[in-house]
């Protein structure tokens, strides 16, 4: 099956949180009773749902023990929740969230998991919080488990740059990364070539790009001279996990920082060219080798954490 992700941002919404026990062997049995278990509650509350029902896993264990969850429901608030019912409301605040949907029984879930988390690796963003299934279509709705609709989430952090992630050798894609800046208007400062300053075998190779856009420079500091401290681009290209990570500072938070209004629109400039520049060398990898199955979808170039894998 193929998983498309995306993120997007949770609202802070009350939910009626219910902790237990639930047995990795036996999760469709486990999550069904839960879930009856929460909706009853919620009637003996006289609270009103509001959404559908989820799981939070608040801690992992190996697939023959039990584990500790938060079955959640969002809920209108009311006043005749029973402490001995061991469920609390709480107000749960907006999240930035990584999300898959899963078609079918549990079984499958692992799959799910796996597209979710590779597509997070490859795309640089990086994991905040406990993954969570919210239940669209529950095991207390149908009886069939190929009907059963279950959305997976991870909790990530925002992104402060743009990269990709390519499965290509190191020197190939340097080249490429080269070539598509230098057709976009960047010229080279400098580059570091931390694999030879470090003289450590166990530094993989590591390269970082000093660059600048003429144009776009130009007209930045015409709008405010102190501008040119945050001109220079840099660009990190270095080889991990099977491939090549290549990664460029975001300059759109640079000029958030700055405060200077003049400048957004040549740093939205630079972020677009960086990002298609990025988009170009992923693009050309992609055609060097076979399309794989199953996996999780790919979009554009990703902002994402630079210090992620």
């Amino acid at each position: 099956m193929e998983y498309r992700v995306n993120v997007c941002e949770t609202v802070p919404q009350a939910v009626l949180r219910m902790p237990r026990e639930v047995r990795q062997g036996r999760l469709g049995e486990d999550v069904a009773e839960g879930m009856r278990d929460l909706m009853a509650t919620v009637q003996r509350a006289g609270l009103t749902s509001i959404g559908a029902p989820s799981l939070t896993f608040l801690e992992e264990g190996p697939a023959h023990e039990t584990t500790v969850v938060d079955f959640r429901v969002p809920v209108e608030p009311a006043p005749m929740l029973s402490l001995r019912s061991g469920a609390e409301v709480v107000v749960c605040a907006g999240d930035l969230v990584a999300r898959t949907s899963h078609r079918g029984g549990y079984g499958g879930l692992p799959d799910a998991y796996r597209a979710l988390r590779e597509w997070m690796t490859e795309s640089g963003y990086r994991a905040s919080g406990p993954p969570s299934e919210v239940y669209l279509v529950g095991p207390d709705e149908v009886t069939e488990p190929r009907r059963l609709i279950t959305e997976l989430r991870i909790p990530v952090l925002p992104p402060p740059a743009i990269g990709v992630y390519v499965r290509q050798r190191f020197a190939e894609t340097l080249e490429r990364v080269r070539e598509t800046l230098r057709q976009r208007g960047f010229s080279a400062l400098g580059e570091i070539d931390m694999h030879a300053v470090s003289r450590r075998a166990d530094v993989e190779q590591y390269l970082i790009l000093c660059l600048y856009h003429p144009a776009l420079a130009s007209r930045a500091i015409a709008s405010d001279p102190p501008a040119g401290l945050l001109l220079p681009c840099t660009v990190v290209v270095r080889a991990t996990d099977g491939g090549t990570r290549v990664e460029a500072g975001d300059p759109m938070l640079y000029a958030r920082a700055t405060g200077q209004e003049a400048l957004q629109p040549i740093a939205g400039e630079i972020h677009r060219l960086l990002t298609a520049a990025l988009d170009a060398v992923r693009a050309d990898a992609g055609r060097e080798r076979p399309k794989s199955h199953g996996t999780a979808a790919k979009g554009p170039a990703e902002e994402y954490a630079a210090d992620g894998p």
